[in-house]
Parts: C-alpha cells; structure tokens; sequence
C-alpha cells in the first residue's frame, strides 16, 4: 500500500468512526422515546433496560452504517477538496477513481460482513427482541393492555379509555368482548378495573368494579320465535375478576432464529417459508376449481372410459318429474341461492388469496432486503466520496447538510418501496431495491462529474433557475418600467 493511499483510508476512517458513533448514539436516543411508555415507570431493572436496547441495536445499524459512510466520504474528501490535497493527488496522475482504490476494498469488505450480520445477527435480535417485550407484557401487565384500541389476549378482546396511577395498571372505562369457538359471545362492560400480575401461575388478572354481563343468546336457541323472545342477557355485578392464561409467551425457545415473522428468519428460512406459502397457494387455487364446479352443481358421469359433465339446469329441465313436482319460481329461486353463495364463497377465497400474497410479498420483500442492504452501503460510498470532492467542503455542516438531504431521498424511496411491495402495487422484489436503482445513478453521474474536473454547484444552478423563471422576468420588467 502506498503512502497516499494509506493517508486516504486513515482520514476516511478517521471521519467514519466518529461519525457512526454519534449516529448510533442518535437513533438510540429515538429508540428509547419510541418506547419510553413501555420502559418509563415500570420498575425495570437495568440489565433489562440494557437487553432491550442490546436486541433492538442490531436493527438500528442497518441505518447507521450506511448514512455513516455518506458522510465519512463526502466530510473526507471534501477536507482533501478544501485544502488542495486532492489537486496535489491528481497532479500526481492518481484519478478520483484510483485514490478510493484501498476506501473501496474496506468498503467492499464492511458490505460483506453487513450481509452476514443482517442475515444472522439481525434476526437474531429481533427474535429476543419481541420476546423480551412480551415478558415485559407479563411481568408488568399494564404493558399488555394498549390505551383507546382493543388488545387481543388469548379469548379476550380488551379496550381501556383511560390507564392511570403509579404503574398504570387502574383503568376507566373497560369494554370487553369474550370470543367462544372463536366468535364474541359475551360483552362485558365496567366503570373501573385493576390489572395484576401473578407470574408464578403465569396469569393476568383483570379485576372489574361496577358493570354489567351481556350474554348473546340467540345461538342457544333453536326456534327462531324463541331467538326473538330471547336475543340477550344482561347482569350485573359489583366485582368480577377474570384471569387471562399467558403460559403461551413464556414457552420459546430461545435458541430457535425462526418464528412466524419475516424480519425473525434469515435467508435459508425465507426461501423455505416462501416455497411453502406458494405450494398453499397452489394447492387452494386446485381445490377452488374442484369447489366452485361441486358449488355450481356440475357432476361429471362416467359412460364407459368417457367422461361427459351435465350441467344441473338442463338435467331439472329435461326431467318432467322435477317440473310437476316444483314450480319455476321455485326453481329460480333455488338458482339465485346457489348463485349467491357461490358468489359468496368466491369473495372469502379472494380475500385468502390477497392474505397469502401479502403474506408472501412481505417474506419475498425481507428476503431481497438481505441482498440490497450491502448494496446500499456501495451506493451511498460512490454518492458521498464524489461529493465530497466536488463540493470541496470539510467538516461538519456543509457534509451533514447534503448528507442528510441524500440519505432521507434514500429513506424515502426505501418505505415507499416497502409499503408498495406489501400492498401488492408493485412487485415485491422492485420494493426491496427501488431506493439503491435510484441513488445509484446519482452516485455514477457525480464520480463522472469529479472524474473530469466539472463544477457542480447546488447554489449557482437554484439561482440561475430562479433567474431564468418567468416570475423573475415579469418582476424585473415591472420594475425597470416604473423607473
């Protein structure tokens, strides 16, 4: 290695390790407002505090890294730039191109071990993460309970107006749907209610004051003169308490990467659980077909080794038997029922299809996320670096600035192509990249721009445009005819 390439990759480091330190130390700081209602207040003690931060960091740095590197090489080349050390360098016969040649390998190197890391690592802690959460949830059940929306714990459906007092665990104004068979039958309504803990039995106890039962009663009765007679019940109480079995969330195993959630698996597993969601959806678009003809009532009838279909409607209009027996209204009414429930059963299989694919999307988008993470950390290396030289600014406001101003065009870009991909808008895999493909030709206009020495100033061409803009022209006009 030589001396000025040892002197470029000292004074990029020298500006990168700073400059992920202050930024990690930021987003923690988001971090913890972002979950300060789950850590405030809650008596936890400081190992947990520190193993909540310690699971979620590994998420964080998918962030750091690459901002960090934007502004390591616009603040490290924009020193050069600014003190005529890269003027010297090119007089030397060493391209823009040539003097990142040993940075590049670093950032090669950094992009690599940023794909293990976030198909290892990543998933890892987003693992204990969210089951860290929920011992949280069971240790400090006003955790689990959210304010003004329903939670859903096991049979339960809980909505709170209000959570109050030291721990947050007395609550105002209490609604509760009870499911049975996984349908709400019971409603419970009360004025005031107590959350408590009992970890030893790995329960949560609800404690009611001052409400009322309402019991649906129609599924109990058979008649449907006795359903309008009796279509529900109301009582009242004093103090119910009702005890919500968490056992559930505390059998994980923590040594297990996969579970259920996409940003929990790594590469082999999404590949897998991708493979399995498209032979379910191939398996029910089989079984559709086969329903939908059983629905219509088409049979098929065997005629030696031929098979012909009949369709329903001719075999009742051929029979005489079935035209005696039964009028045309009757016939078209029963006709129309079968079209409605067909109709009907067709939009429940539209809606598991639309699930599925969803579903997929967000596996295919997470899978795809592992591979454009190292390439987001290259682009925003070939973005920063010809900046840096080009603007010919060192330090920290001029670099943060710009720095700032590209990387949130790339946070944008990135949460639209992740919104759109799992809404179905645009294919999965495009949502995944979308940010990379559009900063990447940015990043080779302006190494192409640096490369042959072309000024390139974000003031001068604002300014000129707003010269040239027709506003400008009728107010310098009105003004000259006035003088």
């Amino acid at each position: 290695m030589k001396v000025i390439d040892r002197y470029i990759l000292t004074g990029f480091l020298k500006k990168f390790i700073p400059a992920f330190i202050i930024i990690f130390f930021i987003f923690i700081i988001q971090t913890f407002w972002l979950y300060f209602d789950e850590l405030a207040g809650k008596g936890l003690g400081a190992s947990v505090i520190f193993k909540f931060f310690l699971y979620y960091s590994p998420l964080i740095l998918l962030n750091v890294i690459p901002l960090a590197i934007l502004l390591a090489g616009i603040m490290s080349y924009g020193n050069l730039s600014e003190q005529s050390e890269f003027t010297a360098i090119k007089s030397m016969g060493i391209s823009l191109v040539r003097s990142f040649k040993y940075t590049f390998g670093f950032i090669l190197i950094l992009a690599l071990l940023s794909f293990i890391f976030a198909n290892t690592v990543v998933p890892y802690g987003n693992y204990k993460f969210s089951q860290l959460r929920k011992k949280i949830s069971i240790k400090k059940p006003s955790v689990a309970i959210k304010q003004g929306v329903f939670t859903n714990l096991q049979e339960f459906n809980i909505y709170v107006r209000e959570k109050y007092g030291k721990d947050k665990n007395q609550l105002k104004e209490v609604i509760i749907h009870q499911k049975v068979h996984g349908v709400p039958d019971k409603t419970i309504v009360s004025k005031t209610g107590l959350l408590k803990s009992l970890p030893h039995q790995q329960m949560i106890q609800l404690i009611l004051n001052d409400g009322y039962f309402y019991h649906d009663l129609t599924r109990e009765q058979k008649k449907a003169k006795d359903r309008e007679k009796f279509p529900a019940m109301k009582t009242g109480f004093k103090k119910h308490i009702i005890n919500i079995d968490v056992s559930d969330l505390n059998n994980v195993d923590f040594n297990t990467t996969s579970s259920g959630s996409a940003r929990k698996m790594n590469f082999i597993d999404l590949k897998k659980y991708i493979d399995t969601i498209d032979s379910q959806i191939m398996q029910n678009q089989k079984n559709l077909s086969k329903e939908i003809l059983l629905r219509s009532q088409i049979v098929s009838k065997k005629k030696g080794s031929k098979v012909s279909d009949y369709n329903s409607l001719n075999v009742i209009l051929n029979d005489s038997t079935l035209i005696r027996n039964q009028s045309l209204h009757d016939i078209y009414s029963r006709a129309v029922n079968k079209a409605d429930a067909l109709t009907l059963f067709a939009k429940r299989k539209v809606n598991y299809f639309n699930k599925k694919q969803s579903e997929r999307n967000r596996f295919v988008l997470q899978l795809n996320e592992k591979f454009a993470f190292p390439l987001s950390i290259l682009i925003m290396f070939l973005v920063g670096v010809p900046l840096g030289a080009i603007i010919r600014k060192g330090g920290y406001s001029t670099p943060i600035i710009f720095g700032i101003v590209i990387f949130l065009i790339y946070y944008i870009f990135n949460m639209f192509g992740k919104n759109a991909a799992e809404e179905a808008k645009i294919p999965a895999w495009l949502g995944a990249w979308i940010a990379a493909l559009v900063l990447l030709p940015l990043g080779l206009y302006l190494t192409y721009k640096s490369t042959n020495d072309h000024e390139f100033s974000l003031i001068n061409t604002i300014s000129n445009f707003v010269k040239e803009s027709l506003y400008f022209r009728y107010f310098k006009k009105k003004k000259s005819i006035k003088l």
